[in-house]
């Protein structure tokens, strides 16, 4: 029986990573048009581009796993039910359920896999990205987060770290006249980035220069009107679903310490774990469609099919957290819904399969 089992694992995988390569290269492709269009824009060169496909592509692809998962099942299982080897597995006593067991083992290591690449892998990758990105608008970083220097007319911003991937600290703001004489320098420890225009500014020392004489006074907090723009904003923080499930808890930790609206990122991290649930419950929902009537179905046709399904629950999950987050909607119960209720349609369908 061990040695059947390692066989279904074996097709599963032998399944999946066709699928994987052939999705990466379409990704690949899809990537490349957008990114060409951004080359010769400040210093952003062809190599540029291309490391930041290399560097972002891990996460597009572990967005669509659930996805990758169903099609791995069908095609692997799928080549088992055209050779009549799912029949004689039945004939031999092996009920649905047992056969999914190694379909269920080979999806938990890929979700192992997946929330190691989440925690150790992506959040650097695309902080990388972010940074060759910030070539098109003539941004300077140095190294891999610390001094962060960006200019729009008189004004100019230096961050000295980002921590947690979206909170700056030792940041200093001057303002210029025409001629480039300091007018004003405003210091501050760190900063909460309540949206693109505006910046909640904490530990702050502000310096006005008149003629000769200058005044320095000390807030504990101070809204500034930020004059970044997006492409300017995204050099310098990372989005959500690029940080590590670990940090996405400090940071919402943060936010709530400091009594702000940490919504947005609740549903993150939740979306995160969800996605885990939905890599099972794909996996498992690819056995049944093996089984019964549809043995005698191509594989195209299986595949097909499978990618119609898969398509829906991705844009339903897509929806699902649009309205979520648009209407504040409950957390936990927006981001697992969708893939619970995979779940238990999968557990169902093996239930009955025959």
């Amino acid at each position: 029986m061990r040695r059947l089992d390692r066989y279904i694992g074996r097709n599963f995988v032998f399944g999946l990573l066709p699928t994987l390569l052939l999705l990466t290269g379409l990704f690949s492709f899809l990537a490349l048009v957008q990114e060409l269009e951004d080359v010769g824009k400040g210093s952003y060169s062809t190599l540029s581009a291309l490391a930041v496909i290399a560097l972002t592509l891990p996460r597009k692809l572990i967005d669509i796993l659930p996805v990758v998962a169903l099609l791995g099942a069908l095609t692997g299982l799928g080549g088992m039910a055209n050779h009549r080897e799912i029949v004689a597995c039945r004939a031999s006593g092996m009920a649905p359920a047992r056969m999914a067991a190694p379909v269920a083992l080979m999806a938990v290591l890929v979700i192992v896999l997946t929330l190691l690449v989440q925690t150790f892998g992506i959040p650097g990758w695309e902080r990388q990205a972010l940074r060759l990105r910030s070539q098109i608008t003539q941004t300077h970083v140095d190294g891999s987060i610390t001094d962060f220097w960006t200019r729009t007319g008189g004004r100019l911003l230096r961050v000295g770290d980002v921590v947690m991937g979206r909170v700056p600290t030792d940041i200093e703001i001057y303002q210029l006249d025409e001629h480039d004489r300091l007018l004003r320098l405003i210091r501050a420890e760190h900063a909460d980035i309540l949206n693109q225009d505006e910046w909640l500014l904490h530990g702050v020392t502000e310096t006005v220069l008149s003629g000769q004489s200058a005044t320095t006074t000390s807030k504990p907090s101070l809204r500034w009107q930020s004059f970044l723009s997006q492409v300017q904003l995204g050099a310098l923080i990372q989005p959500a679903n690029t940080l590590s499930p670990q940090t996405l808890l400090s940071y919402i930790h943060r936010l709530q310490t400091n009594h702000l609206n940490s919504h947005a990122y609740r549903f993150a991290f939740w979306q995160m774990l969800s996605l885990l649930i939905g890599i099972l419950a794909m996996a498992l929902l690819g056995v049944p469609f093996v089984m019964g009537s549809l043995r005698s179905v191509s594989i195209n046709q299986r595949v097909a099919l499978g990618g119609a399904i898969g398509m829906a629950f991705y844009l339903s999950e897509q929806v699902t957290g649009n309205l979520a987050v648009l209407y504040e909607l409950d957390p936990i119960t927006a981001a697992m819904a969708p893939d619970l209720t995979m779940l238990a349609v999968a557990i169902i369908a093996l239930a009955r399969a025959r």
